[in-house]
């Protein structure tokens, strides 16, 4: 059934993300995934996408948000909302995956904390991410109970304060993943200003704008992983430049795709699982020789399908969907 709220492939663009993510984390970086050389054609393509993929889950989630916000009589029922879908898994979904980690013959456990409750306090594989999400659902959420962000002026002020913040916070503990949060936030603002102002801005003039600031923002990042500039990180200009420009484009061009679409609707569960499904296929893939070639194609396809899988079981009972899924 399609989402009449908002005139876009949403569902597909999701499934976009999920894949571009799947692909990610099959490739991994040196010394965990595939274990491909720097050189190599799969790290040079998932690289390509480094400043685009979060910005767009992100990007997504402030749209969808925006058709149901936050409102000041029922916040307390909107954080438990997100308490359930969020916290839940991310109590029991990182603590599988660390104890896999860190078990598991072949897993290259690269990144795992000596104890485990640093998981729970500090960025951790790709958990990290549920714990930026909820700052910011926290954030966006007390803006619009104090109805800081219903119109322009307000909203405009609030993606200043959050650009501002993306390019200059940087905290060495990173607790609770706050240096991701900020550097986010302005995606998933951005995400909210669509909804929010689309019947403000033609969208000749936004697809305009966006796709300047993709062209710029991709040319500068090839310029650096052809190692003609330097590096350019997450709370950058030119990531800004990528994951925003790249976000709005993207929304407008992806077409309908059955496809994409199933692979949309199982996004959260994809993000949690994939790496546990994709480590194992290429694990079992590794020990018997196979090519680089077949362990990324099964891979990924494994990343995708084995969390599809996964939540349709965790479907059949409440309380496997509200721990596995965080659905009530």
């Amino acid at each position: 059934m399609r989402n009449t709220a908002l005139p876009y492939n949403v569902v597909e663009l999701r499934g976009l993300a999920c894949i571009l993510l799947v692909a990610y984390h099959v490739v991994g970086i040196p010394g965990s995934g595939m274990q491909v050389s720097d050189g190599s054609i799969y790290r040079y393509a998932t690289d390509s996408f480094e400043l685009i993929r979060m910005p767009l889950f992100t990007f997504i989630s402030g749209l969808v948000y925006a058709l149901k916000p936050a409102r000041a009589d029922q916040l307390s029922t909107f954080f438990l909302k997100k308490l359930r879908r969020l916290g839940l898994p991310f109590l029991l979904v990182s603590a599988a995956f660390y104890l896999l980690q860190t078990k598991t013959p072949g897993a290259h456990a690269t990144g795992a904390p000596d104890s485990m409750w640093q998981i729970y306090v500090f960025p951790y594989a790709h958990f990290w991410y549920l714990q930026a999400l909820f700052l910011i659902f926290a954030a966006v959420g007390l803006l619009d109970a104090l109805r800081l962000i219903e119109r322009p002026l307000g909203f405009a002020l609030a993606m200043a304060a959050a650009v501002a913040a993306c390019l200059t916070v940087h905290t060495e503990a990173n607790v609770f993943s706050v240096n991701e949060a900020c550097f986010l936030f302005p995606h998933f603002l951005l995400g909210v200003g669509v909804t929010r102002f689309r019947s403000l801005v033609p969208v000749r003039a936004l697809l305009g704008v966006a796709g300047v600031a993709l062209g710029l923002g991709v040319a500068l990042h090839q310029a650096s992983l052809w190692g003609l500039l330097p590096h350019f990180g997450w709370n950058s200009s030119v990531a800004l430049l990528c994951g925003m420009g790249g976000a709005v484009t993207l929304l407008h061009a992806m077409p309908h795709s059955r496809t994409f679409r199933t692979v949309g609707k199982s996004s959260y569960a994809i993000y949690l699982y994939h790496a546990m499904f994709a480590a194992a296929a290429r694990v079992v893939l590794h020990k018997l020789g196979a090519g680089d070639g077949l362990v990324f194609c099964a891979a990924l396809l494994a990343g995708i399908a084995g969390p599809m899988v996964l939540e349709a079981l965790a479907q059949l009972r409440p309380w496997s969907r509200a721990a596995l899924v965080g659905k009530a």
